[in-house]
């Protein structure tokens, strides 16, 4: 039987609930962080119509929501969720600025440009070899031929496709991996949950901004015989 509450559009965690059940301490913390999240977001919506120039800038506020799980102080279960719900951007165009911080300095990044710097580490993580993004930008190498400066963005993306055709598995991308692990704090936490309900086993899986958790009917009819 599946948990009928995955059914329903997911109900987030207001920050007012937090506080109600925080600590003195944890308030503190919590309004600290509360604070930083809503100035990360404002300040999003103010680089978001120059990305061009500030995509950069984009990137460090959006990896510091994600890291520190920001967006459980502003109420979303869920990095995706505060995506969605704030309406800030989608997720894929998210992991990708993302991904221009973790493997670029700002210096590299603006001088490609965001599109050549997105294409340059998807190219990096696409090839078998170590290939380090900064490394590749610093040192202007030769990609298909030609140095790193004078290659397209489609010469970027078609040497991608071309290195993972040859590879005999695809290997996660540093977002996937991200979103993987975030993934699996949800449901250890899911997980818990139920288990101190008297569930001791449930299928548990995040869809979404949704976390659905699936287990035997007998597992409630022995609840309902307990109450």
């Amino acid at each position: 039987m599946s948990d009928r509450s995955s059914h329903r559009p997911s109900r987030r965690e207001t920050p007012t609930t937090l506080v109600k059940s925080a600590t003195a301490k944890e308030r503190k913390q919590l309004a600290r962080d509360r604070e930083r999240g809503e100035d990360l977001l404002a300040l999003i919506e103010r680089r978001k119509s120059v990305i061009v120039e500030s995509f950069y800038d984009l990137g460090v506020a959006l990896r510091e929501l994600l890291r520190r799980e920001l967006y459980r102080a502003l109420g979303h279960p869920s990095f995706k969720a505060l995506l969605e719900e704030r309406r800030v951007m989608s997720e894929a165009q998210a992991y990708k600025l993302i991904a221009l911080v973790e493997h670029l300095p700002r210096e590299e990044a603006l001088r490609l440009g965001q599109e050549k710097a997105a294409a340059l580490v998807a190219y990096a993580e696409a090839t078998p070899e170590p290939d380090r993004p900064a490394e590749l930008a610093r040192t202007d190498a030769p990609i298909g031929g030609k140095p790193l400066s004078k290659v397209s963005v489609r010469d970027l993306k078609a040497a991608a496709v071309a290195s993972r055709a040859k590879r005999p598995a695809r290997t996660a991308t540093p977002a996937a991996r991200e979103r993987r692990r975030h993934e699996a704090v949800l449901v250890k936490a899911a997980r818990a949950a139920l288990r101190r309900a008297g569930i001791a086993r449930a299928k548990v899986v995040v869809k979404g901004a949704q976390v659905v958790a699936t287990f035997a009917a007998s597992a409630v009819e022995r609840l309902l015989d307990r109450g």
